[in-house]
Parts: structure tokens; sequence; C-alpha cells
């Protein structure tokens, strides 16, 4: 007889088992200071809205460095299946239709005895978002891998904490057809750029900074070393222009502000304009009133509300 006869055949009880899968991740998103980098502090709260047109209705669980997850269980499990049923019979036509979109709202809290977001409790060093990303997954299960992990920037607010030599734009943006009688727009886009030789045109200037409008239509911009033109001596003053975008105008309602916050779709990438929170939104427009500004370096300036007034 051979020696190869006589070794028996391997079974389960001759294994070691080195790994197990013991949940799979639907969504985990970390966010970031837009401008440092780092995990945002403060009590940050993920609620998943709906995935697709169902409500979702269910809080993200917190982990360390503001990460938030989602596991492939109970509930959430269900609806998946149903969902990817429903994008098998009927495709969507573009990615914001994707019955598999999962809407999600973050905010923050001064006082987490209040469940949802609210106005008053929002400390507003950021400000909010509401982001639809579409998570890998297969007739409804995610893969066993960290596939479905995104990376978003929140951006500042207006108690946003500031360097002593901070170089700042604040304002306060509004719609009205005077200022005794105008009311803030929520949610609005800001961007700075520097103004060029050639004709205004904001596609072609250099983009040097961005803001978030808050629910009360104040915004905070703050400019990094790339806006100051120039070597290691600082000009006097830096000639800047300011851009504002907003959405289509619509009350906001004080029982559920970030109902009208726009809708970011972020499609399926771990990071990308969108998630960076630089894209302009869907259905926001470019106001024609450009603004131009001098602004000295290492100071806090304000934009006059006469000048942030439009119809």
């Amino acid at each position: 007889m051979s020696a190869l006869a006589s070794v028996p055949s391997l079974g389960i009880d001759d294994t070691v088992e080195v790994s197990r899968v013991s949940h799979r991740l639907v969504l985990g998103i970390q966010w970031l200071d837009a401008l440092t980098g780092m995990p945002v502090p403060g009590d940050w709260v993920n609620d998943l809205e709906a995935v697709g047109s169902r409500a979702g209705l269910q809080r993200f669980e917190r982990h360390p460095q503001a990460r938030q997850a989602l596991r492939h269980a109970g509930r959430l499990a269900k609806v998946l299946r149903l969902a990817a049923a429903d994008k098998v019979a009927a495709p969507p036509a573009d990615v914001a239709d994707d019955q598999t979109n999962f809407v999600v709202r973050a905010f923050a809290r001064r006082d987490p005895r209040h469940l949802h977001y609210r106005s008053d409790n929002d400390p507003r060093q950021y400000v909010p978002r509401r982001l639809s990303l579409t998570p890998v997954q297969s007739d409804g299960v995610p893969p066993s891998s960290v596939a479905n992990i995104r990376t978003a920037w929140l951006w500042p607010g207006a108690t946003y904490p500031l360097a002593a030599n901070a170089s700042a734009i604040r304002g306060c943006i509004r719609r009205g057809a005077a200022l005794s009688s105008a009311v803030p727009v929520p949610w609005a886009r800001v961007v700075l750029t520097r103004p060029g030789a050639a004709p205004v045109n904001f596609a072609g200037e250099t983009q040097l900074a961005w803001a978030h409008g808050d629910d009360r239509g104040e915004f905070l911009v703050l400019l990094g070393a790339q806006a100051v033109p120039g070597g290691v001596v600082l000009p006097a003053t830096i000639a800047l222009r300011l851009w504002v975008f907003l959405p289509p105008a619509a009350p906001l309602d004080a029982g559920d502000p970030l109902a009208s916050l726009a809708l970011e779709v972020a499609a399926g990438d771990p990071l990308n304009d969108v998630l960076r929170g630089t894209a302009i939104p869907a259905g926001y427009l470019m106001q024609a009133g450009f603004i131009d500004l001098t602004l000295q370096p290492g100071v806090v300036s304000a934009v006059s509300d006469a000048d942030l007034l439009f119809a």
C-alpha cells in the first residue's frame, strides 16, 4: 500500500477558523472638516431619511472619529431586498431616480435630548448636509468589504472657531424688494474667485474658497494660503469676487428645516466634488449680482446686507 493511500481526507474538524463576517456594512460615512481634513467634533448625527421612495426612519450607529454606519440587518435588510427588486423591474433612467439610493440627513446637536434637528439646538459650527448615496450591493446584500465607506466634508457654520489671524468673510443672504421686508435665504452656496483680466466669467476664474449657507441665510468663508498671492510677504489687500448661488424660492418649514435642504446626489463614488461640497446642487441658480471685494489678510470682514439682497 502506498503512503498516499493511508492519508485520510480532510474534513471540517481539521480546519481552523481565521475570520468570520459578523455583519455587513450597508453604508459608512466619515465626516471631515472641509478646511482641516480632520474628523469633525461634537454630537454629529446621521439619519437615514429614505431608501429610494421608501421611508428610512433609522439612525446610523456612531463610531469614533466622526464615523457613522448602517448594518445589514433587521428591517433595513428587508427594505434593501425590495429596493433591489424595484431596480430590476424598472431600471432608473437617471442616477437620482435609483430605488437603491440612500437619502441621508447629517446634522449636529447642542443638546442630545432633542432627537431630531432643531434650529435652536444647532451649535452652528458646521452646516447640515443632505446626501443621496448609492451603496454597492447584489440583490439587496452588501459585500463583506469596505466598498460602502464614503468620505464627506462639512463646511464652517456661523460659530466655527477662527484663528486670531484668520482671513474670512461673513454675510447674510436675503430675498426681497427691500431690506426692511426681506427674508433670509436658507441653504445658499457661496464661491470666492480671483478676478481675472478678461471679462467677468465665473467658469474662467480661479475658485479659491467655498461656503455653505445655513437655515438663517448666514455664511462664513475662510481663505487659505492658496487665496493669498505673492510669497512670504503678505499683500496689504486681496482682490476677490464673491458669487452667490440660491435654491428655488420656498418657505422654510420651522418644524422640519432640513426638508428644504438641497439633496446632493453623490452616487457611488467614495469621494467626489458632491461629497466634498464644492459642487453646486442641482436647481441652484447663480445670481447676476456678483460682488467684488477688497479683503485685508488676517481680518474677518463682513459683506453689507444691501450687497447680499436678491430679488
